[in-house]
């Protein structure tokens, strides 16, 4: 678990979430998803203060992109539909990511329910890859999975992941592995998580760690502490790769939170989850 940065979704950050429960010192990077914002119309606030924060701190930033189902309708990517508007959103966010420093951005797929979502998929891909060349940065694509209602995306399994890497061919491409997301599709495809890691070895550059319990509560996509689910990171942790390694918690309490950044560190090992309740 060496040579990576550590590094924590900005939800949890003190310094730039009144709620948050972890010091901006403690992590090497934030990840700052504009998925949460409507940049379009705060894009230049969100810059000064990402800006302000990194002249105090010795912090890096990545990005997650918006996607298909984000929380502000108006900003929503769906990179499975071939529309010039989803283009324009995502040169947006390689823009504003470009001005605070970042140099990884994380994108979706898009979801699966069109003839030709794939393929329109992989097309998007190349001119996003594009843009982002020019501004010397990575993109990084996500695992997702099918929903509670059924609505089935792009990228869900290890061999649709490799096959779009393989069909977009860039070298700025890589895959963002989310072990959380990896869970629950494994369920659905009867896989194990190790099979993402066998299969997508050498295009892992981003990884996004929480837990969760698969397809036993709803939802399904809970973003739990790193011992609060079904997960045994125990049993994954040597295959825990990338140039940055975020914990994405969106629940759990501030001890559950540190003990997780320690465990991402080496510096904590996991309770037994027999011992969990």
């Amino acid at each position: 678990m060496n040579n990576r940065k550590v590094g924590i979704n900005w939800v949890n950050v003190k310094e730039l979430n009144c709620h948050g429960t972890v010091d901006i010192e403690d992590v090497d990077v934030v990840e700052i998803s504009l998925a949460d914002f409507d940049f379009l119309k705060f894009g230049e606030d969100i810059v000064n203060f990402a800006l302000t924060i990194k002249e105090n701190y010795d912090i890096n930033y990545t990005v997650h992109a918006p996607y298909q189902n984000s929380y502000i309708e108006k900003t929503r990517v769906n990179l499975s539909k071939i529309d010039e508007r989803n283009i324009k959103l995502m040169e947006e966010t390689i823009k504003l990511s470009s001005e605070i420093g970042a140099e990884t951005i994380v994108v979706h797929a898009g979801d699966a329910i069109s003839r030709g979502a794939e393929e329109n998929a992989v097309e998007n891909l190349k001119t996003v890859c594009g843009i982002a060349s020019y501004y010397g940065m990575d993109i990084a694509l996500e695992n997702i999975f099918t929903d509670e209602n059924g609505t089935k995306r792009v990228g869900e399994t290890p061999q649709e992941l490799l096959d779009i890497c393989n069909r977009v061919s860039k070298d700025n491409m890589g895959v963002n592995f989310d072990v959380g997301h990896a869970f629950i599709s494994s369920t659905k495809y009867n896989l194990k998580i190790e099979d993402y890691f066998n299969t997508l070895r050498n295009h892992i550059i981003h990884m996004h760690i929480h837990n969760n319990h698969g397809i036993e509560k709803t939802p399904w996509d809970e973003h739990l502490p790193l011992f609060a689910g079904l997960i045994d990171y125990r049993e994954l942790e040597y295959l825990i790769r990338g140039r940055n390694i975020i914990l994405e918690i969106r629940a759990g309490s501030t001890d559950d939170i540190s003990a997780s950044l320690e465990f991402i560190k080496g510096k904590k090992r996991l309770e037994p989850l027999a011992s969990v309740a």
